[in-house]
């Protein structure tokens, strides 16, 4: 069984003056495409800037440049502003998004509502041989049963009970623990050089974010 966990942040850009698609991303695939595409080159993202899949809002960190990823970040700045309006001094939680994990080469499971860079520490705790097995990513998450050799995600018995933003294609699905464990470390690799894209940016346009990398990623524990 070939297991991939694959780091994405969710980015979602519009303008009053472009058309936006009547229908859903399932519906109409191409329509949400162009239109994120176009909405994108409006704000001044680059033409590299792609989606993880057709007409979603999810990008896989690793494909991020150093530009689009300023963008982001200053996105960041803004929308964490308290009433305030510190500035960076609101900075605080980790960037939207989460994990998709891929199996046998097919996305499977994605991110949901409330899901984050953070949850990392709740995949980490499947695979843990101490973790409570609390597994939180957004909701709705799916219950999870652990076994010696795999895990089972029980999507009929989500908590809470809710459909599923992006869609899941089965009731439950199983991977080998040992399969996911290895998905896990590669995934925090990722997460690693992200984290050091992350202070590059930070030192380089001189933002003076402390920490940018463990808040952006990590958040900061309430």
């Amino acid at each position: 069984m070939k297991i991939e966990l694959i780091p994405v942040i969710e980015v979602s850009n519009y303008d009053e003056d472009l058309e936006m698609p009547s229908g859903s991303y399932l519906e109409f695939s191409d329509e949400w495409e162009n239109y994120n595409i176009s909405a994108n080159l409006k704000t001044d993202f680059s033409e590299s800037f792609k989606a993880y899949f057709k007409s979603s809002s999810f990008y896989r960190i690793s494909e991020i440049s150093d530009a689009d990823l300023l963008k982001i970040i200053y996105r960041e700045i803004e929308i964490q502003q308290t009433e305030e309006n510190r500035g960076i001094d609101d900075l605080a939680c980790s960037m939207d998004g989460g994990y998709i994990l891929k199996i046998n080469d097919v996305d499977t499971y994605f991110p949901q509502c409330c899901g984050s860079l953070k949850h990392i520490a709740e995949w980490e705790d499947l695979v843990s041989e101490d973790g409570n097995h609390h597994f939180y990513t957004g909701h709705p998450s799916p219950k999870v049963e652990i076994q010696e050799h795999k895990i089972i995600f029980d999507f009929l018995h989500s908590m809470p009970q809710e459909s599923y933003a992006y869609p899941v294609s089965e009731d439950q699905i199983e991977v080998d623990k040992e399969s996911l464990r290895t998905a896990i470390e590669n995934a925090k690799k990722e997460l690693q050089y992200f984290a050091e894209q992350l202070i590059r940016i930070n030192k380089k346009e001189n933002l003076n974010i402390p920490e940018i990398d463990k808040i952006l990623i990590y958040g900061i524990d309430e």
